[in-house]
């Protein structure tokens, strides 16, 4: 079920120094919310749990001290991540935080590419928001996260970047989790279109505890309804998966971690992944329904409010 919140008055810029950091006008646009309700059904689960996810909000923080070609970078991508009040997304997110703090949600999931570059600014301003949070979060890094285009996935960047992201990851970008009741919610990092390797073994010790589990990632698997969707968008492979039909051919790390999550004695009841830009829910096992959904973009104003109940 769909919901639209509309709140009126968004005050653009209410606070220049933790969002602009380089100037914005102030005026007030209204802009609304697009909230996609999904109830799972979680075998063995006893209580609710409400999640509220949001994934590829791409902010773009500008900083007029930063380096000729961040700057250069930044311009450019500043004016490509707003909604369609015009309200950019760096503007937007503070308002997620405020409406998972009044909606009293249990956890909030990031999926990837919440900031749209590794900056120091950036970086400093997701700190900043996730500190307002009421509740615990789970970050996963997309492949914007922690890259840019003269360091895309290097060496470098991992070592540097992505490491500077860890303290939101429990110091480990492979693979965290957090505890939600009866719940074990786990981000495991394949920002890079493949999972990492180094979160298979404790993948695997998370999935034997036997507890519920809900996964968080950024590339998600390919399936029958999200495939031709993400052809379409960006005529190139973006999904895991089905590489013979257009998908990211799997390996080994990538292709065991699908098939640990989809294995009819997994614990696993919901997988939940970004990084195209649009909305797709799939069944990834049909036996147990367990289903993976891919959020829309969160620049665009986008979120999934999840109710997880073991009734049918």
């Amino acid at each position: 079920m769909k919901r639209v919140w509309k709140r009126a008055g968004f005050l653009v810029c209410a606070a220049a120094s933790a969002i602009c950091l380089g100037g914005c006008s102030h005026k007030e646009l209204s802009w609304e919310k697009e909230i996609t309700e999904e109830t799972i059904y979680v075998e063995g689960l006893e209580g609710e749990y409400t999640l509220l996810f949001l994934t590829d909000s791409h902010v773009v923080i500008q900083e007029e001290d930063a380096p000729e070609q961040e700057r250069q970078y930044v311009a450019q991508r500043y004016e490509q991540f707003v909604n369609e009040a015009g309200v950019p997304s760096a503007e937007q997110f503070p308002e997620w935080i405020a409406y998972a703090n009044e909606m009293e949600v249990d956890a909030v999931l990031l999926g990837g590419d919440i900031i749209d570059s590794p900056s120091g600014a950036n970086v400093e301003w997701l700190q900043t928001q996730l500190a307002q949070l009421d509740m615990p979060y789970l970050y996963v890094p997309g492949n914007h996260d922690w890259t840019y285009p003269w360091e895309y996935m290097t060496d470098y960047g991992k070592d540097n970047y992505l490491a500077g992201l860890e303290p939101l990851m429990q110091d480990n970008a492979a693979i965290h989790s957090i505890e939600a009741g009866e719940l074990l919610l786990a981000g495991v990092n394949n920002s890079p279109g493949q999972v990492d390797p180094d979160a298979m073994p404790i993948y695997e010790e998370l999935l034997a505890q036997n507890k519920p589990v809900i996964l968080l990632f950024h590339v998600p698997y390919s399936s029958e309804t999200l495939l031709p969707k993400a052809l379409e968008a960006w005529n190139s492979p973006t999904v895991i998966g089905n590489g013979d039909q257009g998908g990211i051919w799997p390996d080994e790390a990538s292709q065991r971690f699908l098939e640990l999550a989809t294995a009819d004695s997994s614990p696993v009841g919901l997988m939940l992944a970004g990084h195209v830009h649009l909305y797709d829910d799939s069944v990834m096992n049909e036996e147990r329904q367990m289903r993976q959904i891919v959020g829309g973009a969160a620049f665009e104003g986008k979120a999934v409010l999840i109710r997880l109940t073991g009734e049918k």
